[in-house]
């Protein structure tokens, strides 16, 4: 085999990219492998088959890792609408594993743990259902000190 049929030759291997989106108010973590047709255990977990469009998040610059991400809304609009009623007034970010299995079913061979955007995370289309997820965590970031009349004690008189 020369190094043209090589870079052109598909592995053999088996391949599998999958999903996880997980909350606290969840009932349970939504786990979905991509463009399969039956259900797979990987990890000791099962996942269950969707199709979906993956923009994995770029390995090579130091921009902010982010994962773009479509699935049709007849397949997974409904699951997602009922699980994100269940979130209600949390603060909690909606947590997105994606992980590929090459060859090896028990240990991912690259994984990645974001978040879902704040803006923009989850959106309803006609047609698609689409996530954005990043790194960014959004419990971390800085916002304003809650006012609590005993430490601050400048509006009492008001």
């Amino acid at each position: 085999m020369n190094r043209a049929e090589f870079w052109a030759t598909k592995s053999p291997l088996p391949e599998y990219h999958t999903i996880t989106f997980n909350h606290p108010n969840f009932a349970g973590p939504i786990r979905l492998v991509a463009n399969q047709f039956d259900a797979v255990s990987l990890g000791g977990n099962d996942y269950q088959p969707a199709p979906m469009t993956i923009k994995p998040p770029d390995q090579t610059s130091g921009n902010q890792a982010k994962l773009n991400l479509a699935f049709p809304r007849q397949v997974v609009g409904r699951e997602f609408k009922k699980q994100l009623a269940l979130i209600g007034a949390s603060r909690e970010p909606i947590t997105v594993n994606y992980s590929v299995y090459l060859d090896d079913l028990i240990t991912p061979a690259l994984s990645w743990n974001l978040y879902a955007s704040d803006t923009g995370g989850i959106t309803f289309g006609a047609d698609s259902v689409q996530v954005s997820a990043t790194d960014d965590n959004p419990m971390r970031r800085r916002v304003a000190p809650v006012y609590d009349p005993t430490v601050y004690t400048g509006l009492e008189l008001i």
